[in-house]
């Protein structure tokens, strides 16, 4: 009978040993989980902040490159601050016998009516055009067209035409009609500022108008035409 008690009593304890290890297992299975879900929460948070960051260096980077193109495309718009407007460099580039589209193609703009005679389509249509700059010394150009072609240009205070060359009433006074280019650019120094041209260069009608400057300056100055490469006419005004 008191074996059997015995026998009994370890059974019970036996089985409360079993139980509470089977607790203490089932605890440490719900920690590590807990510990996993903390794991798991930590590297979320961390995949997020990069996320984060990688968003805003793309927005940084977009930003930058907006401000380039602005940037890009102010320049571009100063260096085309010229398109439309007649320079000297366009004013030496037209030339005789070009159409009126052709010339709009170089500056880069219509110019304005200023004159016009003759039926249009006939061969005595004849048209001027005036372009001016935009700069404080108010350059302009005028175009002469008949029947369609470019007959006659002519320019007043366009940039980076004037001439280093001047002239004094002794130096007019020598010139006389006929004499040739050479002749009067021997007498005068050099070139003067070609500030009318009609006809075709190196033909009897070709018609160039040469202005010189005096050197005492307030307006003084000097126009020679030639005509075939022959001085036809001068006058002057303010020479000394």
């Amino acid at each position: 009978m008191g074996k059997a008690f015995k026998g009994c009593l370890t059974a019970v304890v036996a089985l409360i040993v079993l139980i509470i290890i089977i607790a203490a297992f089932t605890g440490g299975g719900n920690d590590s989980g807990s510990g996993s879900d903390s794991s798991t929460e930590t590297t979320t948070g961390e995949t997020t902040s990069e996320s984060e960051t990688s968003n805003s260096a793309d927005q940084s980077s977009e930003q930058n490159q907006e401000s380039s193109s602005n940037n890009d495309s102010g320049d571009n718009s100063n260096s085309g601050s010229n398109e439309g407007e007649i320079t000297q460099e366009k004013f030496d580039s037209i030339e005789s016998g070009m159409t009126y589209e052709e010339v709009v193609e170089i500056i880069g703009s219509e110019g304005e009516v200023m004159s016009e005679s003759g039926e249009e389509g006939s061969e005595f249509h004849t048209i001027m055009y005036s372009w001016e700059t935009s700069d404080a010394f108010g350059g302009n150009a005028n175009f002469t067209f008949q029947n369609g072609e470019l007959t006659n240009k002519a320019q007043a205070g366009l940039s980076g035409g004037e001439s280093d060359v001047t002239i004094t009433m002794e130096q007019f006074d020598q010139l006389e009609n006929g004499m040739t280019t050479q002749e009067v650019f021997d007498i005068v120094g050099g070139e003067g500022e070609v500030t009318s041209e009609s006809g075709e260069e190196g033909s009897q009608y070709y018609t160039v108008t040469y202005t010189y400057y005096g050197e005492s300056g307030m307006g003084a100055n000097a126009t020679l035409m030639f005509q075939g490469g022959e001085l036809s006419s001068k006058s002057q005004i303010g020479l000394q």
